[in-house]
């Protein structure tokens, strides 16, 4: 690598900025002058950004169903579903999935298909095994929080009980300290306390056990403590959810959060108030808002910049 420090005028603030470039990655023409450099990817520090989510995973399809006036969608969606698990006893499969009425707008992370494969297991009427996946899944969740994000908590109390651990079994304890670093709520943390006891029930032998009905709520517990902790349109604590038509934006004072490190911010782009969903890199060209500048005035701005470009592509 050929790395160096040079000085250059930003268009976007005027001023010069001294950064350090890997010379071995530029074009022949940047390297010649005749392209701009700022085009590897450059954000001005003085620039006025936000972080826009670019990825989703998104399923309606258990309200879909349960709506009777999307008979085309439903048609679609029950005739994948049959395809998925079959035409015996089909339409109990379905009440079922109607049941549990699921919605998702959620960060694109593993549990998705997970969450599938828990809740197919249900519909199908294998209730056992519907508990025993659900709790597992919480606890593979519980790890994968403190397992992602013990970096940012070096000098918390707990941290010697897990540095250089690679899986936990103790819910209570792994609770209790995402509880105290914030990383989930007091409601999400009573909803895996409630999860646990399915597990438990699960596990441990008990005459006459009803698996039906608790493998549903078990199910539903998951549920919840997913779309509380990864839906976007449940986390208003951490985003701006359509305050801007159509985009989600990341709430600037949440950007140094551990879980928005990990689990949100590879899921977005920077963006300004007048940066286009496809400019590539985002941040460009002259006349760019500078800092500081609240998120609410960035997003008024943004919502002016839209609808010009709606009017101007509508004529």
């Amino acid at each position: 690598m050929d790395k160096k420090n040079i000085k250059l005028p930003c268009e976007q603030c005027g001023k010069e900025h001294e950064i350090e470039l890997d010379f071995d990655m530029l074009s022949t023409s940047q390297k010649n002058g005749e392209e701009p450099i700022f085009n590897t990817g450059f954000y001005c520090p003085s620039t006025a950004w936000m972080y826009k989510v670019t990825g989703f995973v998104i399923d309606t399809r258990s309200q879909i169903v349960n709506n009777f006036e999307t008979r085309r969608s439903e048609d679609k969606i029950v005739s994948g579903l049959i395809d998925d698990w079959g035409k015996l006893n089909f339409e109990k499969k379905l009440d079922r999935f109607k049941h549990l009425s699921i919605s998702l707008l959620g960060i694109p992370e593993e549990y998705y298909n997970l969450l599938w494969d828990v809740v197919s297991v249900n519909c199908c009427g294998r209730f056992y095994p519907a508990m025993t996946s659900a709790g597992a899944l919480g606890e593979r969740i519980l790890n994968r929080l403190i397992l992602r994000t013990k970096k940012y908590y070096k000098s918390s109390k707990h941290f010697k009980y897990i540095y250089n651990k690679n899986s936990f079994d103790n819910w209570k304890k792994m609770i209790n300290i995402l509880l105290e670093w914030d990383i989930i709520s007091s409601e999400i943390g009573r909803t895996f306390t409630r999860l646990l006891q399915f597990r438990k029930d699960s596990i441990h032998y008990s005459d006459g056990y009803d698996f039906e009905i608790n493998s549903h709520d078990a199910v539903l517990a998951i549920v919840e403590i997913i779309n509380g902790q990864f839906n976007y349109l449940r986390r208003q604590d951490l985003f701006w959810v359509f305050d801007v038509p159509g985009e989600i934006l990341v709430r600037s004072d949440k950007v140094e959060d551990a879980f928005v490190k990990e689990f949100v911010l590879p899921y977005c782009t920077l963006i300004t108030p007048y940066c286009e969903p496809t400019a590539n890199p985002p941040v460009k060209g002259k006349n760019v808002p500078q800092r500081p500048l609240s998120d609410e005035d960035f997003i008024s701005m943004r919502k002016q910049r839209r609808n010009k470009t709606t009017l101007s592509n509508d004529y």
